[in-house]
């Protein structure tokens, strides 16, 4: 993950970059790159403040990227897992409540994340929740040719 700057609108921005070497692989490149653009298909149509904002994606020589909103201040909710960092149990209600809706707003779009998992979902210190990582996501309506197909997906945990 790299921070951009948009010129055209005057906003940072955050750019994921697929790894080339794992989008050329022989056995799984082509699935790789399926899941690395799935994200922008699927979150780029979602547009919500509580799920990270998609705004381009595309492919520059050997590489993949995906442009989206820059969540300042953002950490994953990974380090308030462990017992001595647990967050306020009022604090998690609220997280839990945001979240809730974003979801909700998706599957009103059609759109299933499948990876809802800590380090999926950023806060900030002015108690913004965001989602994100829609890479394995399925899109239920309109074009399910293009997403994932159901099964098992997800993290193992």
């Amino acid at each position: 993950m790299y921070l951009g700057h948009d010129p055209y609108v005057y906003r940072p921005v955050a750019i994921k970059v697929a790894h080339s070497e794992r989008l050329s692989a022989q056995d799984s490149g082509s699935d790789s790159r399926k899941l690395f653009f799935n994200e922008a298909h699927t979150a780029g149509r979602l547009t919500h403040p509580n799920i990270v904002g998609i705004y381009d994606a595309g492919v520059d020589g050997d590489n993949c990227y995906i442009v989206m909103e820059y969540v300042q201040g953002g950490k994953t909710l990974t380090s308030f897992c462990k017992p001595q960092n647990l967050l306020p149990v009022e604090r998690v209600i609220e997280i839990i409540f945001k979240c809730a809706e974003a979801l909700d707003y998706a599957h009103r779009q059609g759109v299933i994340h499948r990876d809802v998992k800590p380090s999926n979902i950023l806060i900030t210190d002015e108690h913004d929740v965001k989602i994100g990582d829609f890479g394995i996501a399925f899109l239920n309506k309109m074009d399910a040719s293009r997403t994932m197909p159901l099964g098992v997906a997800g993290s193992v945990s």
